[in-house]
């Protein structure tokens, strides 16, 4: 069959023979991918710059035997070597892609989270990065998948919540809990809460970089409380912050 060309992110490879990759990719309009690249890691023509986590481009897929396609090539359209060079870029863009991976079904389209994706992996690996550039493309994911946190009214009962210094929020359970049912949940504050409504809207992350280190590392305990509890593993990436410079890796993950 022939192959067809479409926009892709590559999420994970791992070896296949001597020669190959099982190649995993998101795609906008055909979802999450599992392919299969021939000749990959000797082929300097059709995976010119490899096939790393993070790289984006155009990958053109055809089917293959069963229900795995082949990765006839791929192209890379957006510069990916800023990523060995740094290890801040480097943990960022592995965290990014394994919880795509691991929290995105196959075969699920959805353009708005692979835009989504892709912005964040250009915040990453373009700019400065920053940890609030992951909690803004957790909310994305989160919000895609259906599951975005409750942060106005509770979670429970629907009423609202607002109008102190803080609210109980549970990530687990959904976020905010109203007196009735906050049954003894941590207290958020509410500049973090806000924070919070501030990058689910897609706000600009830098209008936050100067925010307290304290009500920072909130927003991302709190955001990380919902994700984790979805994931059915603690992610490897999780290992490359322990890693970074404390100033750098203090709100990773």
């Amino acid at each position: 069959m022939q192959s067809q060309s479409t926009p892709a992110v590559i999420l994970r490879t791992r070896p296949l023979g001597e020669a190959d990759l099982i190649a995993i990719v998101l795609t906008p309009e055909q979802g999450k991918l599992e392919t299969a690249a021939a000749r990959a890691r000797n082929s300097k023509k059709r995976f010119a710059g490899g096939l790393s986590p993070g790289m984006r481009g155009v990958a053109a897929v055809a089917r293959g035997r069963g229900a795995l396609l082949r990765l006839e090539s791929f192209d890379a359209t957006a510069a990916h070597a800023p990523v060995g060079a740094d290890l801040t870029r480097f943990a960022y863009v592995a965290y990014l892609c394994e919880l795509t991976d691991e929290l995105v079904l196959a075969r699920h389209p959805d353009p708005e989270l692979f835009a989504a994706l892709c912005l964040a992996l250009e915040q990453v690996i373009g700019g400065a990065p920053q940890a609030l550039h992951l909690r803004q493309y957790e909310l994305a994911l989160l919000r895609c998948l259906g599951l975005s946190p409750a942060l106005t009214s509770c979670c429970v009962c629907g009423s609202e919540v607002g109008g102190e210094d803080s609210a109980a929020f549970d990530g687990p359970r959904g976020g905010v809990l109203c007196l009735e049912h906050e049954r003894g949940a941590p207290r958020l504050p509410t500049a973090a809460l806000a924070a919070i409504q501030h990058l689910e809207a897609g706000g600009d992350p830098a209008a936050l970089a100067s925010a307290p280190a304290g009500l920072r590392r909130a927003v991302r305990d709190a955001i990380q409380s919902i994700v984790r509890s979805h994931l059915r593993r603690p992610l490897h990436a999780q290992a490359f912050f322990a890693a970074l410079p404390r100033d750098a890796g203090a709100e990773g993950v």
